[in-house]
C-alpha cells in the first residue's frame, strides 16, 4: 500500500479522501484472510483500519455534504460488528492459554468452550462475507473515496478553501480536550468511563498520526506516549470484557469462578497503574509542544 503524504496547502477535503482511501485499502487487503479463516491478525488489522476510519469521519464530518458519511458509516459498522466476537473471543482465549501456562490447575474445560464459540464466531463473520450486498457496499464506499474533492466538499461558491494548515489546530486540540476532561472523573471512574476514554484517547492518537508527515519530529515522542496509555487502556478493556463474557458462559461454574477471581485482580491492578500513566501524559510541557507544532504550519 503506498502511503501519500499529507501537506499543509492540500484542501482539507482531499487529505480526508486520501487518508480514508488508505485505511479502506487495508480493509482489502485483509479480506481474502477473513473469507478464508477469519485470521487473527486480519481480523486485528481490519477493526483497527475501520476504527480510524470512524475517527476521520467524525473529525471531517463537516467539510463533506450533509449524510454524505452516513451510508459508508452504516457499511463498516456492520462489518464491525461481525468482527468484534471474533476478536474478543481470541483475545480471551490467549490470555486465557496464558493463564493456563503456569496455573497450577489449568481451566480446560473452559478453555475448550471458549474455542468452540470461536470457531462459531469465525463461521459467522465468513459467511457473512459471502454476501455479495457486503462487497457491493464496501465497492460504493471505495468509488466515494476515489471522488474529486470538490464533488465531496459542503460548503457554497463565497466560502474560502478550507486548507489542512487552517484546520489542524482545531482538529488536534479539540481531540486533545476530549481526553483530558476525563482527568476529574479517574479516581472514580466506572468500566464505561475508561472505556470511552480509550475512544478519546484512540481519537487523539489516530489524529496525530495522519497528520504526522506534516507535525513533523517533535510529534513522534507524544504519539508514542498516546500509545502506551492507548495501550494500557486496551489491557483494563481486555479484562473488562473478559469479566462480562464469564457472567454470560453457560459452562463449567467452577473455572468460571476462578478465572473471574483472577481477571478482578488484574482489572484492580490495571486500574490502579493508569493513574501515574495519566499524569504523565496530561503535562503543560506537552500542550506547548503541540500549540508551537501547529502554530507553525
Amino acid at each position: 500500500m503506498i502511503h501519500t503524504p499529507i501537506t499543509a496547502d492540500l484542501p482539507i477535503a482531499e487529505a480526508a479522501r486520501l487518508m480514508m482511501a488508505e485505511q479502506l485499502a487495508i480493509v482489502y487487503e485483509n479480506l481474502p484472510a477473513l473469507q478464508q479463516n477469519a485470521d487473527v491478525l486480519a481480523v486485528h488489522e481490519t477493526r483497527k483500519a475501520i476504527r480510524r476510519t470512524f475517527t476521520l469521519f467524525k473529525l471531517f464530518a463537516p467539510t463533506f455534504a450533509p449524510a454524505a458519511l452516513e451510508p459508508h458509516r452504516r457499511t463498516l459498522r456492520r462489518l464491525m460488528r461481525r468482527l468484534a466476537p471474533c476478536r474478543d473471543l481470541a483475545v480471551f482465549r490467549q490470555k486465557l492459554a496464558a493463564y493456563n501456562e503456569t496455573a497450577e490447575l489449568p481451566l480446560l474445560g473452559l478453555a475448550q468452550h471458549v474455542e468452540d464459540r470461536q470457531a462459531k464466531a469465525d463461521k459467522r463473520l465468513r459467511r457473512y462475507l459471502e454476501r455479495p450486498k457486503v462487497h457491493r457496499r464496501l465497492q460504493r464506499y471505495r468509488r466515494f473515496t476515489k471522488m474529486d474533492w470538490k464533488e465531496l466538499a459542503a460548503g457554497n461558491s463565497t466560502a474560502a478553501p478550507l486548507l489542512v494548515r487552517h484546520a489542524l489546530p482545531t482538529l488536534v486540540f479539540q481531540r486533545l480536550g476530549a481526553v483530558r476532561a476525563f482527568g476529574d472523573v479517574l479516581p472514580t471512574a466506572t468500566a464505561a468511563q475508561f472505556h470511552q476514554l480509550r475512544i478519546q484517547f484512540k481519537e487523539l492518537r489516530y489524529t496525530l498520526s495522519f497528520f504526522e508527515d506534516l507535525l513533523g519530529e517533535t510529534s513522534g515522542p507524544i504519539i508514542e506516549m498516546t500509545r502506551l496509555v492507548q495501550d494500557h487502556l486496551g489491557l483494563l478493556n481486555d479484562a473488562s470484557v473478559a469479566t462480562a463474557q464469564l457472567i454470560a458462559l453457560d459452562c463449567c461454574p467452577e473455572e468460571v469462578a476462578i478465572y473471574g477471581d483472577y481477571q478482578q485482580a488484574d482489572l484492580a491492578r490495571l486500574t490502579q497503574a493508569f493513574h501515574p500513566l495519566y499524569a504523565a501524559f496530561d503535562r503543560l510541557d506537552i500542550r506547548q509542544v503541540l500549540a508551537l507544532t501547529v502554530a507553525s504550519l
